[in-house]
């Protein structure tokens, strides 16, 4: 009796043993399955999350740079104005011989077409003056005036193009340059003129020019310009123009201009 109670003692010790043995196992087993679930988790978290960023990034890079705003094109615009011309001639000797002044005067008109393409633009111009002096004799490098009255007169028509530039101080002020061709009409007359001395011939030739204008008003600009202007083998054929060695008649011109239009 007393082994058989042994016995059943030891399969009961023997079993608890086993049942302890297998409940460890199996709290193990559960432990080990969901940390390996909780790293497989983090690792699929981290991988959406770095694959997120990275897309923004890519998203980022690939984005286009924004496009600087066009300027909007400006509509063709017309302008007529009055000028006034005062020119410094190149034949100075010549001038102030006969005239007893450099400096040759004229006023007229003209008018511009405005934005043919960005700051593009023609013009045509047309002037004219008189100057009235005498004849003179240069004997010795002396000037002589001999009495006889004289009269030149001159009438430009000039073609050009040029540049308008941005304009500045709220758009009132615009910086302009261009070049153009000119037809200069010359006269010269005398009342005691022998026959072919009294001439009237026409010359090519041409000018360059730039200004500024402002905006006084919505539809009144004024402004200002140089140009420069060349007459090539105008005059020094001959008389006084010769003696000094003189054939240009272009020269410095200061313009003085009032205008309407848009």
């Amino acid at each position: 009796m007393i082994r058989a109670e042994k016995l059943h003692e030891c399969a009961n010790v023997t079993r608890s043993s086993e049942d302890l043995s297998v409940g460890v196992r199996v709290r193990r087993a559960v432990t080990t399955m969901f940390g390996c679930l909780a790293v497989l988790v983090a690792s699929v978290v981290s991988a959406q999350t770095a694959g997120g960023r990275e897309g923004l990034m890519l998203e980022a890079q690939s984005a286009p740079a924004p496009r600087p705003t066009p300027r909007p094109a400006l509509p063709i615009g017309f302008r007529a104005y009055a000028l006034f011309d005062s020119t410094s001639m190149s034949a100075s000797e010549t001038f102030d011989a006969v005239f007893e002044t450099t400096r040759f005067s004229m006023s007229g008109g003209g008018g511009e077409v405005l934005n043919l393409w960005k700051g593009l633009f023609a013009r045509v111009a047309l002037s004219g003056g008189s100057l009235e002096g005498s004849r003179v004799a240069v004997i010795d490098d002396e000037v002589i005036r001999l009495g006889i009255p004289v009269t030149v007169e001159m009438r430009p028509i000039e073609f050009g193009a040029g540049w308008r530039f941005r304009s500045f101080l709220a758009s009132r002020l615009t910086p302009y340059a261009g070049a153009g061709y000119l037809k200069v009409s010359y006269k010269e007359t005398s009342d005691f003129a022998d026959p072919g001395e009294n001439t009237s011939e026409s010359f090519n030739g041409s000018v360059i020019f730039g200004g500024i204008e402002a905006r006084l008003l919505r539809w009144v600009v004024a402004g200002a310009e140089v140009q420069y202007r060349s007459v090539p083998d105008a005059i020094g054929g001959g008389g006084v123009s010769q003696e000094f060695g003189e054939a240009n008649l272009g020269g410095v011109t200061m313009r003085v201009l009032v205008g309407v239009g848009r």
